[in-house]
């Protein structure tokens, strides 16, 4: 079995074990079952970590300094490790919006249970809208990875179509900036980064599988590792100037974010088929919708102005009361 393997010695034992099923069509049921529950309890870890740096990094200009807020990030690092074995054997159009859901729901119940964050109807339908959109995006796509050698890492970045699929997601990234909330700003950016950091951790994975113990050697798995480094430093933060909104709002404009921009990005770099389908525009409008209404701010409660009128009255009879030209009238 894939996850007995585990505990053997050898670090690289896992990946060595993997590697042998890289070129059979099929994996047993269990195995398959073992890597989809394997990557949701990644998922609800990394929103779990989320919380854990919103709690002790909110507020604090040099977060980086708090030991508690690093227990935070090293379990955002293992939640990572969590989902990586299920990439080769699940497609991403269903790998991330399983993933992202179990991080969506475990940041939003936190977000309300941890933080007393108040419970809004719109953000409620807002949160629905966007998992059934990514569900929708999952289910409208071609289950069916494009073939990719790390010999093409490179060659993929000059891309015609990746590069116009930058430039879009970069003038999105602009328009975010100048018409939403800041902290939606930097989810939708550390959203972005994400996206980069997929196309290196499959780019590595799939060398892993195509020259297992000798991956290493190779010039482009050692530059995605240092673009996959720089882009977890980014993500970690704008994640955390992001999380000085609410986590629950936050979690979701960057989560359902994450799932767009790594169907996009990974579709332009590795040449992924993209469906021209309504079924798929439909799920990715639901799914912005979803993102626009996460985005609207509670309506706040009115105000009782009962003393503040007292007080305006009281100020307004005084000056009758001592004015000198009232007594002797």
């Amino acid at each position: 079995m894939l996850l007995l393997s585990l505990p053997r010695p050898a670090p690289l034992a896992f990946w060595e074990h993997t590697a042998r099923f890289a070129g059979e069509e099929t994996v047993s049921p269990t195995v398959y079952v073992l890597l989809l529950a394997l990557a949701c309890c990644g998922g609800a870890l990394h929103g779990l970590a989320m919380a854990i740096r919103k709690k002790y990094g909110e507020g604090i200009e040099k977060y980086w300094l708090e030991w508690k807020w690093w227990v935070g990030t090293i379990a955002d690092g293992c939640a990572g490790f969590m989902i990586w074995p299920a990439m080769p054997y699940v497609s991403v159009q269903i790998f991330a919006p399983l993933v992202i859901i179990f991080q969506l729901g475990t940041s939003y119940v936190l977000g309300l249970v941890m933080f007393k964050e108040k419970c809004v109807l719109m953000h409620n339908c807002g949160l629905a809208c966007a998992v059934i959109g990514v569900i929708g995006v999952s289910l409208s796509t071609t289950h069916e990875a494009a073939h990719f050698t790390i010999s093409q890492f490179w060659a993929g970045w000059v891309n015609p179509r990746f590069v116009m699929t930058n430039l879009v997601v970069f003038a999105v990234l602009a328009g975010a900036r100048v018409g939403l909330h800041i902290s939606s700003f930097y989810a939708l950016l550390a959203a972005a980064l994400e996206g980069f950091q997929y196309i290196c951790s499959r780019s590595i994975v799939d060398s892993i599988f195509e020259h297992s113990l000798a991956f290493i050697m190779k010039p482009a798995v050692f530059g995605a590792f240092i673009i996959k480094g720089c882009c977890i430093l980014g993500i970690v933060h704008t994640q955390q100037l992001g999380l000085e909104s609410d986590l629950s709002r936050f979690a979701g404009i960057y989560l359902v974010g994450c799932t767009l921009f790594m169907c996009i990005q990974g579709s332009a770099f590795f040449g992924d088929p993209m469906p021209m389908s309504i079924g798929f525009f439909a799920s990715a409008f639901c799914t912005l919708a979803g993102i626009w209404m996460l985005n609207q701010k509670a309506a706040e409660e009115p105000k009782d102005i009962s003393d503040k009128e007292i007080t305006i009255t009281d100020s307004q009879d005084a000056p009758k009361e001592g004015n000198p030209q009232d007594s002797v009238a």
